[in-house]
């Protein structure tokens, strides 16, 4: 449950109150900001140390200042695509005249203040190496500026995200960044699109106060991201947090939001839920939401303003766009049920989006079958209808139970529709026949819904199986699934030896990834107790089967599932790929990410996964593994030298923050047909010959003549950052960052950094074998360029050219590449076959054309930036 109480708030006063006493400023900091939910004003000078005028005038100043130091953005000055700029010592960016005169943005209620504007390309950098720095009241901030016309992209040297501003794991000593009286017009705004991505990112302590966000898209994500996973996001501590405040802000959608995705802020990382010291305890008063329907919810429902994941953020005196303050509290039940009929008809009834409270004194034994198929919400409520607090009063289901969500309703429940299961109980249940198609036995039994990414969300419910009758079939269950469900903050406890699973996922169908096999997005169990009556030592009773054991082996049935942060008691041990005796889940595909979770009543938890160290301990993994196995590199090891060699069909994936470096590389050998590569950051300042057989080739990752039909080398999510190599001998032979004779399919990828002064292709393919003639894809990757250099260069190549154009041969003419859905920024070129010999001689896609070739280019995106 979120705070919103006044013990919290005269808490967060106490707080206030005791920073504010400490030495913080060089100056008095003007009012200290002890009303609970604000931070402390800094009033500031009059004159600033520096005035910019321009982006090297900006540059120049920020390098020079000291801690303390005023640096003056002139309103009448040039900010557009400035960049990368790096704060990272106390000192303040604020708007200012030619002169260097400051205005107090305190006064903006009474005076309109002129604002210095920054558009185009704009990083503002606070890292995460600064932590030192910046604490015991050495703040920066960022004051009084206006963004307009921004190309988001990524942003950051270390820790980085696409963003405006990326705020780093800063905020020791409760020091915040402060972020006030800024205005952003998401109008012209070009954003990224990823479930992180913001216009302000934040892993440190961060005070935003006063500031506009308006006109933002729905197609975009979130306009604050707080990413609480460090212990500077709470100030330092943990034992006595003090988290990030927003006060005083406007927060609005260019029109009405409809989407789950779409939130002014979201407030801690969903994946962290359910572990310690990852939440926020951030605070929002007295801010302003436009075009939201509600304002906080700890899930992503649609059109709501605060996704609020741990359930901790404080508000208070928020405002909703009808003008009305919202009181914190859960949304109206339109239908409040006593008893069986009355919840039979409630459903049969009720409208997409219509939240129905059983109450806790009703009486709900033999409600039968139960079908939702619309996008309705089942909870508890009390006799005069409010809604229960979860898992403390609940109504309760008991004896011939089914409750169905079926197949056919899978067009229904999808984008922001979405069934909800929330605060209910389960007891002497008898299990039978679940749904009148693909029926099951189950209590719960979901069908294929889960498009676009919607699961069936079952919270904070309690299953008592002690006095439940089951039945013992292989795939009987409790919660049986064909479709995407969540589970979380649940109870499913005295689970009989005799009886099989608790909960059974069955993926056979897309809608058990969310609809997509390429981007899939499995079903998520947190926060949840499993247990069993007793120990568990027949073998044949599980917490989740996760699989249909006879789908092992074919593609897309795989589950992609999360089980995290999860109690399981009785068991012995937490997960097996076969049915071994006294194992809670049966992973049947392997591919289920576990962690965090606490294992039977020891009070231990799972250990931390294991990473190999170097390149030779990657290599010795890969030698040990088998198809289909994966192989994870660690954010902590040093992968910067040597060659990764693989020869088989594993998958090479990446913990997060996980980077290949220096001048290592990886090399894709015949026998790897259908290999993955994903999720991997590559940060070379070498590009060198990779391999040791005769096909070795200069590159970062180069694939040998490698393919199968149906089975490409898959590198998807991948980021090549290109900065590092500023000079010609820094590539041999002038290599590429990826080298293909083969089949590849390369996705959801980033290329920044490519220069104009070297002849250095982000992807090079080469067509003169067979298998580099198999269907090549290229599809939904970004590439970058600068400099002002003449070399011959490209984001793609296709074949091999001679005098600057491609071949008119054969092999050139039919390389089969499909190049879409890529955006591609800043090329003084766009699809060419021919770059000439002088002048710009840089091209976004370098290939024989459609019109001469089985080469295909669509829907690419060619953004020339101001």
């Amino acid at each position: 449950m979120r705070v919103n109480k006044l013990s919290a708030l005269v808490a967060m006063a106490l707080s206030t109150t005791v920073l504010t006493g400490c030495d913080f400023y060089d100056e008095p900091p003007g009012n200290p900001g002890t009303d609970p939910g604000k931070p402390p004003v800094i009033t500031p000078p009059d004159q600033a140390d520096f005035v910019a005028s321009s982006e090297a005038e900006l540059i120049a100043a920020i390098n020079d200042a000291e801690a303390g130091q005023y640096i003056g953005l002139n309103t009448e000055g040039d900010f557009a695509n400035v960049g990368h700029i790096i704060i990272d010592k106390a000192i303040t960016l604020i708007s200012t005249n030619a002169d260097g005169d400051i205005d107090d943005p305190a006064d903006a209620g009474t005076t309109e203040l002129a604002q210095a504007v920054f558009s185009g390309a704009v990083c503002i950098d606070i890292p995460t190496a600064a932590a030192e720095t910046l604490r015991g009241g050495e703040q920066a901030r960022i004051s009084n500026i206006r963004f307009e016309n921004i190309t988001m992209d990524s942003c950051g040297s270390d820790d980085s995200s696409n963003s405006i501003i990326n705020i780093g794991k800063v905020g020791k000593d409760k020091t915040s960044v402060i972020l006030d009286h800024l205005t952003f017009d998401g109008n012209s705004f070009n954003e990224s699109t990823g479930d992180s991505d913001a216009w302000i990112y934040s892993r440190g302590l961060v005070d935003i106060s006063n500031s506009s966000f308006t006109n933002k898209s729905e197609s975009a994500q979130s306009m604050l991201y707080l990413n609480c996973g460090s212990s500077a996001s709470r100030g330092g501590s943990n034992s006595d947090p003090r988290g990030s405040i927003m006060t005083g802000n406007v927060f609005a959608m260019a029109a009405a939001n409809g989407s789950s995705s779409t939130k002014a802020a979201t407030i801690g990382v969903p994946s962290n839920f359910g572990q310690d010291n990852k939440n926020c305890a951030a605070t929002f008063t007295e801010n302003t939401f436009t075009n939201f329907a509600a304002l906080i919810s700890e899930n992503a429902d649609p059109s709501t303003a605060l996704y609020d994941v741990f359930g901790d953020t404080t508000e208070a005196d928020n405002t909703l766009e009808d003008g009305g303050t919202d009181p914190g509290q859960p949304g109206d039940v339109d239908h409040t049920v006593t008893n069986v009929t009355e919840l039979q008809d409630a459903v049969a009834n009720a409208a997409a989006g219509d939240v129905i409270g059983l109450t806790t004194d009703g009486t709900f034994a033999d409600v039968g079958l139960l079908t939702l198929s619309k996008a309705v919400k089942l909870l508890s409520v009390d006799a005069e209808g409010n809604i229960t607090d979860p898992m403390t009063t609940q109504a309760t289901l008991s004896g011939a139970v089914c409750v169905y969500v079926p197949s056919d309703s899978v067009e229904d429940l999808k984008g922001s529709n979405q069934v909800i299961i929330s605060n209910l109980a389960f007891s002497d249940i008898t299990i039978d026949e679940c749904g009148t198609a693909d029926t099951q036995n189950a209590i719960i039994n979901i069908g294929k819904v889960g498009k676009d990414k919607t699961p069936v969300e079952l919270e904070y419910l309690t299953f008592n199986g002690e006095g439940f009758q089951e039945t013992t079939g292989d795939s009987d269950a409790w919660v049986y699934s064909r479709g995407l469900v969540d589970i979380s903050d649940s109870v499913f406890e005295g689970k009989s030896a005799d009886a099989k699973n608790i909960v059974y996922l069955n993926c056979g169908s897309s809608a058990s990834r969310g609809g997509n096999n390429e981007d899939p997005r499995g079903s998520m169990l947190t926060g949840n107790t499993f247990g069993l009556a007793a120990d568990n030592t027949a073998g044949t009773t599980k917490v989740a089967t996760i699989g249909v054991p006879s789908n092992l082996g074919q593609d897309n049935k795989n589950c992609e599932a999360t089980f995290n942060a999860n109690t399981v008691k009785n068991f012995a041990e937490l997960t097996s790929e076969t049915d071994d005796i006294s194992t809670a889940l049966y992973d049947v595909f392997g591919d289920t990410e576990a962690k965090d979770n606490i294992l039977d009543d020891d009070g231990g938890t799972d250990p931390d996964p294991t990473y190999p160290e170097n390149v030779e301990a990657v290599n010795a993994a890969i030698q040990a593994a088998t198809a289909g196995e994966t192989i994870t590199l660690g954010a902590a090891y040093d992968y910067s030298a040597g060659v990764i060699t693989i020869d088989r069909a594993i998958k090479l994936v990446g913990a997060e923050g996980a980077k290949i470096s220096g001048s290592a590389c990886i090399d894709v050998l015949d026998g790897a047909a259908g290999a993955e590569i994903s999720n991997l950051s590559f940060t070379n300042d070498q590009i060198v010959k990779c391999g040791t057989t005769g096909d070795a080739r200069e590159a970062v990752i180069n694939v040998q003549k490698v393919g199968e039909t149906d089975q490409p080398i898959l590198l998807k999510d991948l980021s090549f950052d290109a900065t590092g190599i500023t000079s010609q001998d820094q590539i041999e032979n002038k290599g590429a960052w990826i080298r293909s004779y083969g089949f590849i399919n390369l996705t959801g990828s980033e290329f920044i950094g490519q220069s104009r002064n070297l002849q250095n292709d982000l992807v090079k393919l080469t067509c003169s074998s067979s298998k580099g003639r198999m269907g090549t894809l290229i599809d939904g990757n970004t590439f970058s360029i600068t400099g002002d250099g003449t070399k011959e260069t490209a984001a793609v190549k296709i074949g091999d050219s001679s005098g600057g154009a491609i071949k008119d041969a054969d092999n050139e003419n039919t390389c089969a590449v499909t190049v879409s859905n890529n955006t591609f920024n800043d090329y003084s070129q766009q699809e060419v076959n021919n770059v000439g010999t002088e002048g710009l001689r840089d091209a976004a896609i370098f290939g024989r054309l459609p019109a001469e070739s089985t080469n295909v280019f669509t829907d690419n995106n060619y953004v020339t930036n101001p």
